[in-house]
């Protein structure tokens, strides 16, 4: 067209299209989201696990006559299984009769002795034949009661190795008992929150079946551990239901802190060009992309800090715009 202008003059310029350029303004909708007072809850998946689980064994080698049923819950103290005494008793009543024997002898020297015909040699050889005859009956006692294998505390007993005839040693287990109240769920927790933790602060404990109970953190470890780098913690709780069982899944709520929060539906989330989670809000008709942070997960959608009180946020439209940009907006009720 350069060509023909200089050549045919005004056809040429009458040739000459004018180029108009505008840009399209979009519109978008958005709504209006205000903030909320939140706590801010740690979650913690843990499992549920027994106070305390012992194998119950013998002090003694004997034959087991008597056995309690497994399923039982017991006292303490109450007899688990018990082991024939074999000569345990008749060992008992002849150290008694060694005893009364020594006992009778130290009485008869010493009176001789207060009377001037014995020495005080003779006295100090009977009291320690008495004294080794009174020790003699107390481990014949204690080698009889060996024989009576006792729960250590009030528990449920698990299981029942042994049956009626079967020898049991010191090495062999007789019962397994658990100390199910207090129970205690247990987790882990990265070294970025094991600080805000602390000892006997009371939490919520959700199980699957969407029960839940109220316990205390009653242990946080100060060894971290080598292939996780996660620190255990222990919350104890009542044992107030049959249903809760050792090895359940649950989870552990604690509470950290109360703030401001805004509820967001899951779907507007959006991620800026380093890859930063946040929201696309207006203001004065230009987008804003505002970086948030996820507080807590629910079904009826995200907890998320960073957005200013009251605020309007993007929901339909936020894809096709960017930072900075002015939009047209159409507010929509909630």
């Amino acid at each position: 067209w350069i060509f023909s202008g200089l050549i045919g003059g005004d056809e040429a310029e009458s040739n000459v299209s004018e180029v108009v350029t505008s840009e399209e303004i979009i519109s978008v909708r958005a709504q209006e989201f205000s903030s909320q007072k939140k706590t801010y809850f740690l979650t913690i998946r843990g499992r549920t696990e027994a106070d305390k689980i012992v194998m119950l064994k013998p002090k003694t080698t004997s034959t087991i006559i008597e056995t309690i049923n497994k399923g039982s819950f017991v006292k303490k103290d109450e007899i688990i299984c018990k082991l024939d005494d074999e000569n345990r008793t008749a060992a008992l009543n002849e150290a008694e009769a060694s005893k009364n024997k020594a006992q009778l002898q130290y009485d008869a020297i010493k009176t001789l002795a207060d009377e001037g015909y014995r020495s005080e040699n003779a006295v100090a050889t009977a009291d320690a034949a008495l004294k080794a005859s009174i020790a003699r009956v107390e481990m014949a006692m204690n080698e009889l009661d060996n024989i009576l294998i006792r729960a250590p505390f009030d528990g449920f007993i698990e299981d029942v190795y042994l049956e009626i005839g079967d020898l049991i040693t010191p090495a062999s287990p007789c019962a397994k008992i658990m100390r199910l109240n207090p129970m205690v769920i247990t987790g882990e927790v990265t070294e970025k929150n094991v600080d805000q933790i602390n000892l006997e602060k009371e939490v919520a404990i959700n199980f699957l079946d969407k029960s839940s109970i109220t316990g205390k953190i009653s242990f946080i470890s100060k060894s971290a551990n080598p292939s996780t780098r996660t620190y255990k913690i222990e919350a104890s709780f009542e044992y107030v239901s049959a249903n809760i069982r050792e090895g359940l899944t649950a989870n552990i709520k604690i509470p950290l802190q109360n703030l401001k929060a805004h509820l967001v539906p899951s779907y507007l989330l959006s991620l800026d060009d380093d890859g930063n989670l946040g929201l696309k809000i207006v203001k004065n008709e230009t987008v804003k992309f505002v970086l948030i942070e996820i507080i807590e997960d629910t079904t009826e959608g995200l907890w998320v800090t960073g957005l200013p009180l009251n605020t309007r946020i993007i929901t339909v439209g936020q894809e096709y715009v960017i930072d900075g940009q002015q939009v047209k907006v159409e507010i929509v009720n909630n």
